[in-house]
């Protein structure tokens, strides 16, 4: 007989931890045992793991289909000549607001792929020692990071109509330029007040920085904005829309009700986020553990790939010939939603 494990010919071997554990992974994985043994521990570890916990493969599953979207992210592209968001930006259009139109729709869904591309490691890291830590809660707070920066795109993109994607352009960024005249103010008064001291070249440049963004603010509070102050206002009007026009690239929420199932989502993350402990009693174990987090990071998956989706459907010339470096699977929802603002 050959030996298992380390054991010794011969005489019945008694069935310690290890022996049944080495049995239960050749039972479900059906391979020779001798095998088993050639496996690294901690991987053959997580590999029961996630037979016995299915939401755990769901939650790696999705995690790899999330950092997919990090190459985008890395390198995302300004509008092809003549389409969509070419246009929001003539006339003047780009100089009018911080980054014009297509800047400030790009950074969110670039802050939204950074942070699926995070969680991924987190859970690269999480399989390779025992004990296994995901570190929930800072995988949840990075789902509500994807929720809100993707909504703000979405709430943009969607609308069929150049000046009320205007006005909504116009309203994100003047909520940035509030939050650095805010930055800038505080510092200088801090140092007026002996708070905490600048140096001279510091202290100079947040003046001169402070004057440059109340200008923006002036200039942009006199333009026709909408109010986007409220992610979780956003985040509701992003999932409205997308039940409203379902991507095409995905059936995951074929047959639901999205906004429903995003509200209760960023709630959950939310609660991570500020330190709040009521989400722990939805839970009574790893497995239950696990499914939060897999539904967290499906609406967060669909999410940002819906705003890279819109994107490219509003800022890509199909006659371009450029390498795309977003997943193929996103096509079909690129090709759907361009007709729309063609």
């Amino acid at each position: 007989m050959e030996p298992v494990c380390g054991a010794t010919d011969g005489a019945e071997r008694p069935r310690t931890g290890a022996l049944r554990f080495t049995l239960a992974l050749r039972s479900i994985l059906s391979v020779p045992v001798g095998m088993v043994c050639a496996m690294d521990k901690a991987k053959a570890l997580y590999a029961l793991g996630k037979l016995l916990n299915p939401a755990l493969g769901r939650v790696i599953e999705r995690g790899q289909r999330g950092q997919e979207l990090e190459e985008w992210g890395l390198r995302p592209h300004r509008p092809d000549p003549g389409t969509p968001m070419a246009m929001d930006d003539k006339d003047g259009w780009a100089a009018t607001i911080p980054d014009g139109l297509a800047g400030t729709v790009m950074y969110p869904i670039m802050n939204a792929t950074d942070a699926l591309a995070s969680v991924n490691v987190v859970l690269s890291a999480a399989a390779k020692t025992a004990p296994f830590r995901h570190h929930t809660p800072s995988f949840l707070a990075s789902c509500r990071t994807a929720f809100e920066s993707s909504a703000q795109a979405i709430w943009v993109l969607s609308s069929d109509d150049r000046d009320v994607r205007r006005a909504r352009g116009a309203g994100l960024a003047l909520v940035g330029v509030e939050h650095a005249r805010d930055y800038h103010s505080e510092a200088i008064k801090a140092h007026d007040n002996k708070l905490y001291s600048l140096p001279d070249e510091t202290y100079k440049s947040s003046q001169r920085r402070l004057g440059f963004h109340q200008e923006e603010v002036d200039r942009l509070t006199a333009l026709t904005h909408e109010n986007g102050r409220s992610y979780k206002d956003l985040v509701r009007k992003a999932a409205n829309w997308l039940q409203d026009n379902p991507p095409i690239h995905t059936t995951d929420i074929d047959g639901k009700h999205f906004p429903t199932i995003l509200k209760q989502e960023y709630r959950v993350c939310s609660s991570f986020t500020h330190g709040h402990a009521w989400p722990i009693h939805l839970v009574d174990g790893p497995s239950e553990m696990f499914a939060m987090m897999a539904d967290a990071i499906m609406s967060a998956v669909i999410s940002t790939e819906c705003a890279v989706a819109l994107y490219e459907a509003h800022a890509t010339d199909p006659a371009v010939t450029r390498t795309h470096v977003y997943p193929d699977r996103l096509q079909p929802s690129i090709d759907g939603w361009r007709r729309r603002f063609v």
